[in-house]
């Protein structure tokens, strides 16, 4: 057979839809499209099983953590409503002092 065949051949051979490699970091399975040579597909390894007291402080740390959060967010929450109705205030008295004025277009700067 010479070489034209022989690639002719290859061509002509049904390639496997995904190739199956296992990832010698993680030990992860992939699933590779052999034209591109990209990963389609990965099923990574499961950790293996706690220690459930790990497990539970782990929880108890990140209620802290998550409270935390909440509490940043309501604060700011509380303040975005005072200025916004700080704001709504300011443009009601400039509209009650200008009353034949029309309110700014903001197209008009194009």
């Amino acid at each position: 057979m010479n070489d034209r065949s022989n690639r002719d051949y290859m061509r002509e051979s049904v390639m496997p839809e995904a190739l199956d490699v296992s990832c010698p970091c993680c030990g992860a399975l992939l699933k590779v499209d052999p034209e591109t040579g990209a990963v389609v597909w990965a099923d990574k390894k499961k950790a293996p099983a706690k220690n459930f007291d790990e497990l539970v402080s782990r929880v108890a740390s990140q209620k802290d953590v998550l409270e935390d959060k909440f509490a940043r967010s309501v604060a700011q929450t509380r303040n975005q409503k005072d200025i916004l109705e700080k704001k709504f205030e300011e443009a009601k008295k400039r509209a009650a002092a200008d009353p034949t004025g029309r309110p700014p277009n903001p197209f008009d700067n194009e």
